[in-house]
C-alpha cells in the first residue's frame, strides 16, 4: 500500500531512462556541496518547491515565490554543519536541516548557526555595524526544523529537541529555551505533510526506494541506478532525475559515504571512552579511526571537528 497516492501501478516498459555517463566508473564528488535535500529545496531555481514546503508546514497559501528570500550561508561550517536551507518569509527566519543520523546536539548547532545568520543580516540588510545601536533592532522570528529520515524508529512522527537538555544544571534554565522541531519524513510517516507538499513526498519515496534496492544489491551505485529508473518510470521526481541523474547519483554516493563516516565516529566514541581521556591503551584505536577517515578524504581539521578531540590529542595519537 502506498500512502501518498502516487500512481505507482502505471508502470511502463519504456527505456527512456539513461544515465549520462561522464566517467567509466561513478565516484562520489567530494567537492559537491549540495545534499539531495538542499538540491531540491535550496536552489534559487527551485524556490517554488521551498514555498510549497513552507505552505505545507504552516497551512498557509503564499503564492509569490519571489517573496521568499533564501539566505543560506555559503562556505560556513560550524561543527561540520553546512546548513541545508535557510530563508526569510512572513517575518520568520527559517532554518531547515535534513538528517539521516540522529544527533542530540541539533539545538546547539542551530543556535550557533542562527547567531551567524542574524549577524550577517544585521550587517548587510540592516546596514548596522554595531549591535549597541541605541534603538531596539527588530529581527525575523527564528524557526528551526530538522527533517529526519534515519532508521531509528523510536522517535515517532515528531520530537522537540531542547537546548536546555544540554545545560549542566537543567534545573536552572531561568525560563530560557531554544528548540529544534524534528519531523520524521520517512515514507509512511507524517503522511498529511508529505501529501500537502508533493515534492517532499516524492523525495521521501525516492529515499525509501534507494534503501529498498540497497538491501538487494551490494553495490550501492547499482541500487541508486535502480531507484532512479523506478522513480522515473513512476513519475516520481521525474523531471529532476531525467535532467540531473548524474548529479543526484553523486550526491547520494557522497551522503552514503558520510553516513558510514558517522558510524565510524560513533563506534570510535564507544571504544575510546572520552570521559577517561586518551590513554595509551586507547591510542591505537584512535589512530585506526583517524587513518580510516584520512583514507576517506577527511582533512586533519575535519577529523578533529568530527571526533571532538584537540589538535594535541590528534598529533599524539599519530606519533
Amino acid at each position: 500500500m502506498y500512502y501518498l497516492n502516487f500512481n505507482l501501478s502505471n508502470r511502463t516498459t519504456s527505456n527512456s531512462y539513461c544515465v549520462r555517463e561522464e566517467t567509466a566508473e561513478y565516484k562520489a564528488n567530494r567537492q559537491y556541496k549540495d545534499s539531495l535535500f538542499r538540491f531540491i529545496f535550496g536552489r534559487e531555481e527551485n524556490k517554488q518547491n521551498l514555498l510549497d514546503l513552507y505552505n505545507a508546514l504552516n497551512n498557509s497559501n503564499y503564492q509569490n515565490k519571489d517573496d521568499l528570500e533564501i539566505n543560506t550561508l555559503e562556505n560556513a561550517i560550524y561543527m561540520r554543519m553546512k546548513n541545508d536551507v535557510s530563508f526569510v518569509l512572513d517575518s520568520q527566519m527559517v532554518l531547515l536541516e535534513h538528517q539521516s543520523t540522529f544527533n542530540p546536539n541539533m539545538p546547539l548547532r542551530g543556535f550557533l548557526y542562527f547567531a551567524k545568520l542574524y549577524e550577517t543580516r544585521i550587517a548587510t540588510i540592516m546596514n548596522l555595524k554595531n549591535i549597541y545601536y541605541p534603538k531596539l533592532i527588530k529581527i525575523p522570528t527564528p524557526r528551526y526544523i530538522v527533517f529526519y529520515n534515519g532508521y531509528d524508529k523510536k522517535f515517532g512522527e515528531s520530537i522537540e529537541l531542547k537546548l536546555s537538555d544540554a545545560f549542566e544544571d537543567t534545573n536552572k534554565t531561568n525560563g530560557y529555551e531554544w528548540t529544534a522541531k524534528m519531523l520524521n519524513i520517512n515514507y509512511g510517516q507524517n503522511k498529511e505533510l508529505l501529501i500537502k507538499c508533493k515534492i517532499l513526498g516524492e523525495y521521501s519515496y525516492f529515499v525509501e526506494c534507494t534503501r529498498k534496492y540497497s538491501k538487494k544489491y551490494e553495490d550501492f551505485s547499482i541500487a541508486i541506478d535502480k531507484a532512479i529508473e523506478e522513480c522515473i518510470d513512476k513519475g516520481i521526481l521525474k523531471d529532476l532525475l531525467l535532467k540531473y541523474s548524474v548529479e543526484v547519483k553523486n550526491m547520494l554516493l557522497t551522503e552514503f559515504d558520510e553516513e558510514k563516516d558517522w558510524a565510524i565516529i560513533a563506534k570510535g566514541h564507544e571504544e575510546i571512552g572520552y570521559e577517561k581521556g586518551i590513554e595509551e591503551g586507547t591510542k591505537n584505536k584512535l589512530k585506526s579511526i583517524i587513518n580510516n577517515m584520512l583514507l576517506k578524504g577527511k582533512t586533519k581539521a575535519e577529523i578533529i571537528d568530527l571526533i571532538g578531540i584537540s589538535d594535541e590529542e590528534y598529533d599524539n595519537s599519530m606519533n
